[in-house]
């Protein structure tokens, strides 16, 4: 345990000194401030004006400049004109200067009437807005030149109220969930790639500089192996804490809540409940495991580093599968893809968060998949070891399967 635990601190120092993690760290979070911070900034530094709006009101229905701004749109600046301002505001509209738009309201034959005038019909995009409004300040307006009781101008004016009943109670909508749940489970499959992927170079690396030869007469291989894994996976865990700290941080600093902007479409992540964020850190470590360990035995079959991204190649593509399978699964995650995903260990980590993330599996349906993927973990560490014990000591020969399986019976 004594030689273990040295590899692990060595493992864990040399991953938290590099200039790797420091500066994916700081660019992580530096994105993370853009995403979280710029759009805030903007948002806050004042409404964007497109242009003017005049509007010349010959009727006695009250309108107003605020009115127009708060119930119609608030991306122009509206103001009242009178009738001997027309043709002057007719020709800055045809001018294209910053008049966009002229807005008349008339009352010929004791109805109102809305004209508007615009160079193009697509410079009116507040069009139906603009009826609404009118029309309801015309519905007000005669109101009050009818006798009638309080009672009777409140249900003239209720509102409409919208209730939704839901028949699955408790079910989560695939329209809230499906872009947070798809970050995460992009990001989860990123951070298992890149930390295991570290473990494989690291090892290609150590064995390249013939310095696995030193370790291999003091520390055991199978000790060399997980003091590895657990040495970068830490690194990795603390690396995902800071990052999301930071986030959070951010996120408070700004008042955004738990509700993140990205390119004008809101993203709330209040979706995620203690379950979901206790489990996710629980595919996390475990699919870590199951790659890492995986990418470090491809790691030791190569003799120099250069040769890495050929033997872990079939690792990568099976990771890629796993998130493409989870990403088909997020539109149906009870359908027959996803049930049968969730128990193939090489997709269960993605597969399995997705469906919780987008749907209500039992406890049953969590923890039999679960379940396979540990025993399946525990499996490819062992077979990882005796891979790695026989991978770190073969230089110069092409790691072909016949050779290492010969070379893992004679252990």
């Amino acid at each position: 345990m004594k030689q273990l635990g040295l590899v692990f601190a060595y493992s864990f120092m040399e991953r938290l000194r590099s200039k790797a993690f420091k500066n994916t760290t700081v660019i992580m979070v530096l994105i993370l401030a853009l995403l979280i911070v710029l759009p805030k900034y903007l948002s806050d530094g004042g409404e964007s004006i497109d242009g003017e709006i005049a509007v010349l009101n010959t009727t006695k229905i009250d309108v107003n400049a605020e009115g127009f701004k708060t119930l119609v749109s608030s991306s122009y600046d509206w103001k009242l004109i009178g009738e001997a301002d027309l043709d002057a505001e007719r020709k800055r509209l045809a001018a294209e200067e910053e008049l966009l738009g002229i807005v008349r309201i008339d009352e010929p034959a004791g109805k109102p009437v809305v004209t508007l005038i615009v160079n193009k019909a697509d410079d009116a995009p507040y069009a139906v807005e603009l009826n609404n409004y009118v029309q309801n300040q015309y519905t007000m307006s005669e109101m009050s030149k009818l006798t009638l009781k309080p009672e009777q101008k409140d249900r003239l004016t209720a509102a409409v109220q919208l209730e939704v009943s839901e028949l699955q109670a408790g079910s989560k909508s695939i329209a809230t969930t499906y872009v947070p749940i798809y970050l995460i489970t992009f990001m989860l499959y990123l951070l298992i790639y890149f930390f295991g992927g570290n473990v494989a170079v690291s090892v290609s690396v150590e064995k390249g500089s013939r310095v696995k030869e030193i370790l291999i007469t003091k520390v055991k291989p199978e000790q060399l192996l997980f003091g590895k894994v657990f040495g970068v996976g830490l690194a990795g865990l603390l690396q995902f804490v800071i990052i999301i700290g930071a986030g959070y941080l951010l996120l408070t600093a700004t008042g955004s809540g738990a509700t993140l902007e990205f390119f004008g479409m809101q993203v709330d992540f209040s979706i995620l409940d203690g379950k979901t964020v206790a489990l996710l850190v629980l595919f996390f470590i475990l699919g870590y495991f199951f790659y890492a360990a995986l990418f470090a035995a491809a790691g030791s079959l190569v003799s120099r580093s250069e040769e890495i991204n050929q033997v872990t190649l079939p690792v990568s593509l099976l990771m890629m599968a796993g998130l493409m399978v989870a990403i088909m699964t997020m539109m149906n995650p009870d359908g027959t893809l996803a049930v049968v995903g969730s128990y193939i260990p090489f997709v269960t980590p993605f597969v399995m968060f997705a469906r919780i993330g987008m749907s209500d599996p039992t406890w049953l349906e969590i923890l039999v998949p679960t379940g396979i993927l540990f025993i399946s973990t525990i499996g490819a560490c062992l077979l990882s070891a005796k891979i790695y014990q026989v991978g770190v000591l073969l230089y110069g020969q092409k790691p072909s399967p016949k050779l290492v399986y010969k070379a893992m019976r004679s252990l």
